[in-house]
């Protein structure tokens, strides 16, 4: 038994020494000139930063598509400076519009209440038949914002008494302008608190 396994052993070391020995031959001998040079691929010895942002590196793909990068960011900055400036103007815009509207409104609003009164005292007014020449008169008229007319008076007055006379009599027989209630009070306090009325001799009320 002891004959064998020395035997094996034997055997093995035999196998394992010549393997040695054929590797080494097997080995390719590498002949290199003392001038020879060795190309070395640098670039890729270059980190990364050096290549996005270094102007002498190689123009390599990650350089191109950091500069396109750099474009759309560009771009979109600016678009998003122009939408800004366009929405500032747009805003100012539409506060000008706003204020023309409310403008609008307001003055159809006087013109409206405006012609129901001129249209209600003309209504009741009666002329002197016996005119004529052109007269004109003016009436000052004192409003509560309740629409009731807490005084008026003839301050300018024509030259005929009878054309006189007739206006102060129809505006006695006036006791209320209910359409001013429908106003906004600032906007009665600056056209109907105290307003003017003229009358003239051909029927119009101004």
């Amino acid at each position: 038994m002891n004959k064998t396994l020395t035997s094996l052993n034997t055997s093995f070391l035999i196998l394992l020494f010549l393997s040695l020995i054929f590797s080494m031959f097997s080995i390719p001998n590498l002949n290199i000139d003392e001038k020879q040079s060795i190309k070395v691929n640098f670039y890729e010895l270059i980190p990364q930063d050096d290549i996005l942002f270094d102007s002498s590196a190689p123009d390599t793909l990650i350089k191109k598509e950091t500069k396109k990068i750099s474009e759309i960011n560009e771009k979109i900055n600016t678009d998003e400076t122009s939408i800004i400036s366009k929405f500032k103007i747009n805003k100012l815009d539409i506060k000008n519009e706003i204020s023309k509207i409310k403008l609008s409104k307001e003055r159809e609003d006087i013109l409206r209440v405006s012609a129901i009164i001129q249209e209600r005292i003309s209504s009741i007014w009666i002329k002197p038949n016996s005119l004529s020449e052109s007269l004109t008169a003016k009436v000052l008229i004192n409003l509560a914002p309740s629409g009731e007319i807490l005084n008026f008076s003839l301050i300018k007055p024509s030259s005929n008494t009878s054309f006189n006379e007739s206006i102060l009599t129809t505006m006695n027989k006036m006791t209320f302008f209910e359409e001013v209630l429908f106003l906004e009070r600032k906007l009665f306090e600056k056209n109907f608190r105290n307003f003017n009325l003229v009358f003239k001799s051909s029927g119009e009320i101004e």
